[in-house]
């Protein structure tokens, strides 16, 4: 037997790699398949509607959005309380919150929150953020959450 011709010592490694390269590509190519009844990507969790809801440690970083919820005190001018006497939720209002019906802020008025649940700052750093009474301030830490109100709308009558 002779020896083979030059291209077909070369053809057969080149064939191989060519075979090997078409494999990988398609294997990273292809889309994975997610297991029956899973999604591939979490939903994202659905707004807070509940004054209730808004108090649980677990709410923090969440969205909410709290329709026809009557002011009952305002704390200062960017700091107010919903709610009941039970279940008050402390809600401070954005520097550029969006109230584009100039809803009034005023004890008594009943109006559409959306915003996000946020941590309590430290006692001090309430009274200097917000112009807190030191009481107030202590109450709002204590309480644990607050509503950082990026939207006001007017509530149903």
């Amino acid at each position: 037997m002779g020896r083979r011709p030059r291209a077909v010592r070369l053809a057969i490694p080149a064939a191989f790699v060519a075979v090997l390269t078409l494999v990988a590509l398609w294997r990273v190519s292809a889309p994975a398949v997610p297991a029956s009844g899973s999604s591939p990507v979490p939903e994202p969790l659905a707004a807070l509607t509940q004054i209730a809801e808004v108090l649980a440690d677990n709410s923090i970083g969440r969205r909410a959005e709290i329709e026809g919820v009557v002011i009952r005190e305002v704390a200062s001018a960017r700091a107010l309380w919903i709610g009941s006497d039970d279940s008050r939720v402390f809600v401070v209002l954005d520097p550029d919150v969006k109230n584009v019906s100039h809803v009034p802020i005023l004890a008594g008025e009943r109006v559409t929150l959306i915003g996000l649940v946020r941590a309590a700052p430290s006692e001090d750093e309430a009274i200097k953020e917000w112009a807190l009474h030191p009481a107030v301030a202590k109450t709002v830490r204590e309480r644990g959450t607050y509503l950082h109100v990026t939207e006001i709308r007017p509530g149903p009558r």
